[in-house]
Parts: C-alpha cells; structure tokens; sequence
C-alpha cells in the first residue's frame, strides 16, 4: 500500500515536472491606440507594398521561444504549433485593424512543448504569400521580415489560463526587406547624366 502511494507521488511530481506549457498566440494591440498594428517597413520587398500597410495574410508569424527568463536571441528557437497568418488575405493599403482586422493575429490556444512556468519569446513574421517558407529563408531572400522585442511569458499547465501576446505587452513593430540594388543600366544612365553635367561645366 504505501509503495503504491509512495509510486503514485512520484508519477504526479513527474507529471508536474514535465507539465507543457501553453500560450495564447494571439496579438490585438490590448491596451495601444486605435490603429496599431503590425506593418510594412522600409524599404519593402516586395516593392509593390507600401510602408505603413498592415500585414494580412500573405505574411506568416511565429514564436521564436526558449524555457526560462530573459534568454538571448541565439537561443530561441521556432514552435511550430504557433505558425499561424495575419487577418485578412493580401497586404494592401485598404486594410487595417479597425477595417479587417489586419495587422493582427490570433491563433488561440497552443502547447509550446516547454516546460510550465516562464520562457522569454519573441514574435517574428515575413511575407510568406504560399505559406511554404521560414522565417530564416525569407530574411536570406531579403524579403519583408519582422520581429518583437523580447518578452518574458508564463507558460500554463492545460488547466490554467494561457497568457498572450497582449498579456505581456508585446508592441507593434514592422516588417522591411533589404534595399533593391539597381540594375547595371541604371548605373550606366547614372554615370553617362555625371559625366554630362562635368562637360557642360567645363564649357561654361
């Protein structure tokens, strides 16, 4: 009897121990002005969004996360229970968060595989437009990536209450890509203007 209470105990300290921690993965500016949200950033690639247009659903977002507070950047890594999308369907200048919802995201619910109690996260989103991309792929491309500052979060047992993004008072940011270098052409029409405007010079 007392071996079966005694194997009882140590199942439910193991239990406790290895509990997963859940999260809400959702974001709706709680708290912010009217208007904020995620969005484009400069400069922009694709170069047909514009700076200030709000993600939607061309973008994917993820926690990038790691067991315990205030870990570093290089330690986090990417959960894949927490890929979700932006609100909405195509990055225009129409949408918004007071339009239809883009700028936002809201997943719900989702185990992080980590260990209840605190993890550090950070939110991170790119221009994912057949959702068939990471994170890192889209940065070495140059396309529009993103990311938050990086948080502390409670991580819930299944019978707690999740915390969000909103509960720990994560802001907006942007997403941008790199600079689109020029064409040769573009160089050559450069220097040939250049090399006019010395000639005129010299005349006068």
């Amino acid at each position: 009897m007392k071996k079966t209470i005694l194997l009882a105990g140590l199942t439910m300290a193991s239990l406790s121990t290895f509990a997963q921690g859940f999260i809400d993965f959702s974001w709706f500016a709680a708290g912010q002005p009217a208007g904020t949200g995620i969005t484009v950033g400069s400069p922009s690639n694709p170069a047909s969004q514009q700076p200030g247009w709000y993600l939607a659903g061309d973008y994917s977002v993820e926690a990038y996360m790691a067991a315990g507070a205030s870990q570093t950047e290089g330690s986090l890594s990417a959960v894949a229970s927490t890929r979700t999308t932006f609100f909405g369907t195509t990055t225009t200048a129409a949408g918004g968060p007071t339009v239809n919802g883009e700028g936002y995201f809201g997943l719900g619910l989702a185990n992080t595989g980590l260990p209840v109690g605190t993890g550090t996260i950070q939110v991170r989103a790119w221009y994912d437009p057949n959702h068939n991309t990471t994170y890192e792929s889209a940065l070495a491309a140059g396309l529009n990536t993103g990311k938050s500052a990086i948080l502390n979060i409670p991580l819930a047992d299944n019978t707690g209450t999740p915390s969000s993004l909103d509960t720990v008072g994560m802001q907006a940011f942007s997403a941008s890509g790199a600079s689109i270098t020029p064409e040769p052409s573009t160089f050559a029409l450069a220097g040939l203007g250049a090399a006019a405007a010395l000639i005129f010079r010299r005349r006068k």
